[in-house]
């Protein structure tokens, strides 16, 4: 802690024997002892006092958190939520279909849709000659008299 070798200690040490004396060193170290455990346990007091409120304060952000969630939770609508997106699909399906027929009605004019003729269904005689034709032969050759 502040790097003393044995030397410099010893040198503390007959300093000391000199300045307080034989007499009085034990005493002077008992003190500088107990003065010294005080200071210690000053500290760590003071560190786990602190080390207790800034437990408490995450705490309290904690229990913010779940105050907020609480509420977020409490607020849910599910009934409220499924009306209000089944309105908005039905004023969306009545504006399109509202669009679709404004659309309808504005670009094609009535005389348009009468002239408008529908495919000309096939006659009796080309399915009759289709339908005269086996499915699995093949047609024979003008030349061919095989039976």
């Amino acid at each position: 802690m502040f790097d003393i070798g044995w030397t410099e200690l010893l040198v503390v040490a007959v300093v000391m024997v000199l300045v307080v004396g034989p007499k009085d060193l034990p005493r002077m170290l008992r003190t500088f002892g107990q003065t010294l455990g005080k200071v210690r346990r000053m500290a760590n007091e003071f560190q786990s006092t602190f080390n207790d409120a800034l437990r408490e304060a995450e705490q309290q952000a904690d229990i913010a958190d779940m105050k907020a969630e609480v509420e977020k939770v409490g607020n849910l609508d599910p009934l409220g939520d499924l009306k209000r997106t089944i309105e908005e699909d039905t004023k969306r399906k009545a504006a399109r279909k509202a669009k679709a027929e404004a659309a309808a009605n504005s670009s094609v004019p009535a005389s348009d849709t009468a002239a408008e003729v529908p495919p000309a269904p096939a006659t009796p005689s080309d399915t009759a000659a289709v339908q005269s034709e086996p499915a699995g032969e093949q047609p024979k050759a003008a030349g061919d008299s095989k039976a």
